[in-house]
C-alpha cells in the first residue's frame, strides 16, 4: 500500500526530457542491455545536450569513466529526486534497479530485459502467475530481439502491461557489442591479459542458469575431477566459469597450476567481454547462449542434472527443448570431452538453424527505434 501511494504521489511532480535514468541487476552492475544502449547513445553524433544519470550501488562508480555520466548512489535522497524528475528511464530488470522504490509514474520506462527467454520468466513462471500485478511495477515499454520473443515478453510480461503495441523489436545492444568487437584483436588481447590467459590457449566457458528449486549445483572448480583437468592440460585448453549472480557455490576448490586451468570469474568481469575470447562455450538453459549464437562458435549444453530442472524447476517455453538448443547436449564430464573433441564445423550448422527459428539476427539497432535522447551533455560525476 505505501509503495503504491507513494508511486501514486510521485506522478504530480515534473518530469525533464533532458534527465534520463540508467540502471541495471539490481544495481549491482554496470553492463548488459541499458549499459550499451548508453555507450551507442553517447557513441552516436544525433544524441547530445541531454544530462544522463547512472543509478547503482557504490561499487559501480569506479566503473563508470565517460564524463558524459553521472553517477548516483542507488537509495540515496538524489537517487529518489531524479526519478521523480527523469522523463525517460531504461532498466535491465526493472524499477529496483534504480531503486527499492518507485517514483516513475508519469516517467517513460523502458524495461530492456536481460536476454532471450528460453526459460519460463515472470508471469509465465508457474510459482508466479500474478508477477507484476501490483500498481507500481508498470513499464511503457518493453523489448524483444525477434517476433518469436516479442511474444514471450507479452505473456510473461502481461501483469507489467506489455501488450501489442508496446513491445519494440529490435537487435539487443549487448548483441551490438559482441558483433561490433568479434574481430577486434587489441580488445580480445587486452581481456586476456587481464585474465592471464594465455594468446595460444583455447578458452571454455561455463555460464550456467540459476535453479530455483534444486539444491544440486555443478562446478567445475569443484566437481570436474582428474579426468577433465588431464584433458585440459594436454589441450591447452582454461575453462572460465561463473555462477549466476543469485548462486553461491560454497567451498570451492580452485585448482592452481602454472597453466591457470580453472578461473572463477569475479561479478567485475563483463559477460560479453569474456563471451568475446570464448571458443566454446558450455552452458544449460541460460539465454547467455542466444548472444552467443551471433558469433557463430561452438556452445555445448551441459545438463548434469539431467531433466530435473525441466521437472521441477519453472520450465521452459518450447515443448521440445532440444529444438532450442545450440549444440549437442552432454550428460556428464565423458560426454562433455567427447564434444570439446570435436571440430568446430562440427557446431555450425546447428547455429544457423537455431537463427533461423527463433528469428536472431534481426539488424534494427534498438537506439535507432526508440530515439530515446536528441543530445548527451557532460555532467560534472557526484
Amino acid at each position: 500500500m505505501v509503495r503504491n501511494i507513494v508511486y501514486l504521489l510521485s506522478g504530480w511532480f515534473p518530469r525533464s526530457d533532458e534527465i534520463v535514468l540508467f540502471g541495471a541487476w539490481f544495481g549491482k552492475r554496470y553492463s548488459d542491455n541499458p549499459r550499451y544502449l548508453l555507450q551507442e547513445i553517447l557513441e552516436s553524433n544525433r544524441f547530445s545536450q541531454k544530462r544522463i544519470y547512472w543509478i547503482g550501488n557504490s561499487d559501480v562508480k569506479p566503473h563508470i569513466t565517460d564524463s558524459r555520466i553521472t553517477f548516483v548512489k542507488r537509495n540515496s535522497f538524489k537517487s529518489y529526486w531524479y526519478q521523480l524528475r527523469a522523463k525517460k528511464v531504461f532498466v535491465s530488470h526493472g524499477f529496483q534497479d534504480i531503486g527499492s522504490i518507485s517514483c516513475l509514474k508519469g516517467a517513460m520506462v523502458f524495461q530492456l530485459w536481460h536476454g532471450f527467454p528460453i526459460k519460463h520468466i515472470g508471469a509465465d513462471d508457474p510459482g508466479n502467475s500474478t508477477e507484476g500485478s501490483n500498481l507500481f511495477e508498470q513499464y511503457q515499454y518493453f523489448f524483444a530481439d525477434s517476433d518469436v520473443m516479442a511474444n514471450r515478453i507479452k505473456t510473461a510480461f502481461k501483469n507489467y502491461g506489455a501488450s501489442d503495441k508496446n513491445v519494440i523489436v529490435g537487435t539487443q545492444p549487448r548483441v551490438d557489442y559482441l558483433q561490433e568487437n568479434k574481430d577486434n584483436s587489441s580488445l580480445k588481447r587486452l581481456i586476456r591479459k587481464k585474465l592471464n590467459i594465455s594468446e595460444d590457449a583455447t578458452v571454455y566457458t561455463y555460464l550456467p542458469t540459476f535453479r530455483d528449486n534444486s539444491s544440486e549445483v555443478f562446478s567445475f572448480l569443484r566437481d570436474s575431477g582428474t579426468k577433465f583437468e588431464e584433458w585440459l592440460d594436454n589441450n591447452n585448453s582454461v575453462l572460465l566459469e561463473r555462477q549466476h549472480f543469485a548462486r553461491n557455490v560454497n567451498d570451492k576448490r580452485l585448482i592452481e597450476s602454472k597453466d591457470q586451468r580453472f578461473i572463477d570469474l569475479s561479478e567485475a568481469v563483463e559477460v560479453q567481454d569474456v563471451l568475446l575470447i570464448t571458443d566454446y562455450l558450455i552452458t544449460d538453459y541460460s539465454s547467455v547462449y542466444i548472444d552467443f549464437l551471433t558469433l557463430n562458435r561452438p556452445i555445448i549444453h551441459f545438463l548434469y542434472d539431467g531433466d530435473k530442472y525441466i521437472k521441477n524447476d519453472r520450465g521452459v517455453y518450447a515443448n521440445d527443448i532440444t529444438s532450442e538448443f545450440a549444440g549437442p547436449v552432454a550428460n556428464n564430464i565423458t560426454e562433455l570431452i567427447d564434444y570439446m573433441n570435436m571440430p568446430v564445423k562440427y557446431f555450425i550448422s546447428k547455429n544457423k538453424t537455431l537463427k533461423q527459428s527463433l528469428g536472431i539476427g534481426n539488424e534494427t539497432h534498438l537506439v535507432d527505434i526508440i530515439s530515446p535522447v536528441t543530445t548527451v551533455k557532460a555532467t560534472q560525476k557526484e
